[in-house]
Protein backbone atom coordinates (compact mmCIF):
# COMPACT_ATOMS: atom_id res chain seq x y z
CA UNK A 1 0.00 0.00 0.00
CA UNK A 2 2.72 2.49 1.09
CA UNK A 3 4.79 1.73 -2.38
CA UNK A 4 1.55 2.76 -4.37
CA UNK A 5 1.15 5.86 -2.38
CA UNK A 6 4.93 6.93 -3.01
CA UNK A 7 4.21 5.79 -6.81
CA UNK A 8 1.27 8.50 -6.93
CA UNK A 9 3.19 10.97 -5.32
CA UNK A 10 6.08 10.17 -7.48
CA UNK A 11 4.05 10.90 -10.78
CA UNK A 12 2.05 13.82 -9.20
CA UNK A 13 5.37 15.29 -8.94
CA UNK A 14 6.55 14.29 -12.52
CA UNK A 15 3.29 15.43 -14.00
CA UNK A 16 3.83 19.21 -12.02
CA UNK A 17 7.32 19.32 -13.69
CA UNK A 18 6.18 18.38 -16.91
CA UNK A 19 3.18 21.17 -16.99
CA UNK A 20 5.65 23.83 -15.78
CA UNK A 21 8.67 23.05 -18.20
CA UNK A 22 6.29 23.41 -21.10
CA UNK A 23 4.44 26.07 -19.49
CA UNK A 24 8.10 28.00 -19.74
CA UNK A 25 8.73 26.63 -22.97
CA UNK A 26 5.44 28.06 -24.30
CA UNK A 27 6.14 31.02 -22.43
CA UNK A 28 9.51 31.82 -23.80
CA UNK A 29 8.56 31.04 -27.47
CA UNK A 30 5.72 33.96 -27.23
CA UNK A 31 8.07 36.49 -25.45
CA UNK A 32 10.60 35.77 -28.35
CA UNK A 33 7.93 35.79 -31.09
CA UNK A 34 6.75 39.30 -29.50
CA UNK A 35 10.12 40.88 -28.73
CA UNK A 36 11.11 40.08 -32.55
CA UNK A 37 7.90 40.91 -33.88
CA UNK A 38 8.09 44.43 -32.20
CA UNK A 39 11.87 44.50 -32.93
CA UNK A 40 11.31 44.23 -36.58
CA UNK A 41 7.97 47.06 -36.89
CA UNK A 42 10.01 49.47 -34.91
CA UNK A 43 12.98 48.73 -37.56
CA UNK A 44 11.18 49.27 -40.30
CA UNK A 45 10.40 52.27 -42.57
CA UNK A 46 8.62 50.16 -45.34
CA UNK A 47 5.07 51.00 -45.89
CA UNK A 48 2.22 48.45 -46.76
CA UNK A 49 1.37 48.85 -51.20
CA UNK A 50 -1.18 51.10 -51.80
CA UNK A 51 -1.59 51.53 -55.86
CA UNK A 52 -3.44 54.35 -57.20
CA UNK A 53 -5.71 51.92 -59.17
CA UNK A 54 -6.30 50.15 -56.19
CA UNK A 55 -7.52 52.92 -54.49
CA UNK A 56 -9.16 54.76 -57.43
CA UNK A 57 -11.34 50.96 -57.93
CA UNK A 58 -11.83 50.14 -54.53
CA UNK A 59 -12.55 53.16 -52.36
CA UNK A 60 -13.77 55.35 -55.38
CA UNK A 61 -15.69 52.97 -57.71
CA UNK A 62 -16.82 50.50 -54.92
CA UNK A 63 -17.32 52.85 -52.40
CA UNK A 64 -15.37 50.25 -50.56
CA UNK A 65 -12.25 49.90 -47.88
CA UNK A 66 -11.61 45.66 -48.37
CA UNK A 67 -8.59 44.00 -47.65
CA UNK A 68 -6.29 44.78 -49.18
CA UNK A 69 -7.00 48.14 -49.64
CA UNK A 70 -8.53 48.98 -46.32
CA UNK A 71 -6.11 47.22 -44.05
CA UNK A 72 -3.28 48.58 -45.73
CA UNK A 73 -4.26 52.14 -45.62
CA UNK A 74 -4.94 51.68 -42.01
CA UNK A 75 -1.68 50.04 -40.91
CA UNK A 76 0.21 52.86 -43.00
CA UNK A 77 -1.73 55.28 -40.90
CA UNK A 78 -0.68 53.65 -37.81
CA UNK A 79 3.00 53.35 -38.74
CA UNK A 80 3.55 57.26 -40.03
CA UNK A 81 1.61 58.41 -37.13
CA UNK A 82 3.62 56.50 -34.22
CA UNK A 83 1.01 54.35 -33.53
CA UNK A 84 2.71 51.13 -34.63
CA UNK A 85 5.91 52.31 -32.96
CA UNK A 86 4.18 52.91 -29.71
CA UNK A 87 2.72 49.02 -30.15
CA UNK A 88 5.75 47.59 -30.59
CA UNK A 89 7.63 48.81 -28.06
CA UNK A 90 4.56 47.45 -25.98
CA UNK A 91 5.02 44.00 -27.25
CA UNK A 92 8.76 44.34 -26.82
CA UNK A 93 8.06 45.70 -22.92
CA UNK A 94 5.58 42.14 -22.39
CA UNK A 95 7.84 39.86 -24.13
CA UNK A 96 10.89 41.10 -21.67
CA UNK A 97 8.19 40.75 -18.58
CA UNK A 98 6.73 37.46 -19.98
CA UNK A 99 10.51 35.85 -20.06
CA UNK A 100 11.08 37.09 -16.43
CA UNK A 101 9.58 33.88 -14.35
CA UNK A 102 8.67 36.91 -11.66
CA UNK A 103 6.26 39.05 -13.60
CA UNK A 104 5.24 36.18 -16.40
CA UNK A 105 1.57 36.73 -15.39
CA UNK A 106 1.73 40.09 -15.62
CA UNK A 107 2.93 40.10 -18.61
CA UNK A 108 0.98 37.18 -20.37
CA UNK A 109 -2.11 38.99 -18.68
CA UNK A 110 -1.51 42.86 -20.49
CA UNK A 111 -0.47 40.60 -23.64
CA UNK A 112 -4.05 39.25 -23.61
CA UNK A 113 -5.77 42.30 -24.64
CA UNK A 114 -2.71 43.21 -27.42
CA UNK A 115 -3.72 39.92 -29.03
CA UNK A 116 -6.73 40.17 -28.92
CA UNK A 117 -6.77 43.59 -31.07
CA UNK A 118 -3.88 42.16 -33.23
CA UNK A 119 -6.21 39.01 -34.08
CA UNK A 120 -9.27 41.17 -34.88
CA UNK A 121 -7.44 43.31 -36.70
CA UNK A 122 -7.08 40.85 -38.90
CA UNK A 123 -10.08 39.16 -38.92
CA UNK A 124 -11.82 42.30 -39.71
CA UNK A 125 -9.59 44.30 -41.68
CA UNK A 126 -7.25 41.84 -43.88
CA UNK A 127 -8.86 38.60 -43.28
CA UNK A 128 -5.73 36.80 -44.93
CA UNK A 129 -6.06 33.19 -43.48
CA UNK A 130 -2.70 32.75 -42.60
CA UNK A 131 -2.31 35.70 -40.54
CA UNK A 132 -6.08 34.72 -38.78
CA UNK A 133 -3.88 30.85 -38.21
CA UNK A 134 -0.87 32.73 -36.58
CA UNK A 135 -2.63 35.43 -34.35
CA UNK A 136 -5.21 33.07 -33.73
CA UNK A 137 -2.80 30.15 -32.40
CA UNK A 138 -1.12 33.13 -30.40
CA UNK A 139 -4.30 33.66 -28.48
CA UNK A 140 -5.10 30.31 -27.99
CA UNK A 141 -1.47 29.48 -26.53
CA UNK A 142 -1.63 33.27 -24.06
CA UNK A 143 -5.06 31.70 -22.72
CA UNK A 144 -3.62 28.41 -22.37
CA UNK A 145 -0.66 30.05 -20.37
CA UNK A 146 -2.66 32.44 -18.22
CA UNK A 147 -4.88 28.96 -17.18
CA UNK A 148 -1.56 27.62 -15.71
CA UNK A 149 -2.51 30.48 -13.17
CA UNK A 150 -5.85 29.79 -12.37
CA UNK A 151 -5.73 29.32 -8.75
CA UNK A 152 -4.52 33.05 -8.63
CA UNK A 153 -7.64 34.00 -10.59
CA UNK A 154 -9.95 31.76 -8.79
CA UNK A 155 -8.60 33.41 -5.34
CA UNK A 156 -9.16 37.29 -6.49
CA UNK A 157 -12.22 36.64 -8.54
CA UNK A 158 -13.92 34.66 -5.41
CA UNK A 159 -12.21 36.32 -2.40
CA UNK A 160 -14.47 37.97 0.13
CA UNK A 161 -13.68 41.76 1.25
Amino acid sequence: MQSNLFTMEKRQIISKLLIRSLHTILAIVVALFFISKGYNKLNSDKLKPVELDQIITTIIDNNSYEAPVGYNIVMNTFKYSGFLDMISIIQILLGILILIPITRFMGLLTLLPVIFNIFFMHVFFDNRMDENIETGILLLINIILLLYYHKLFKHALLTKE
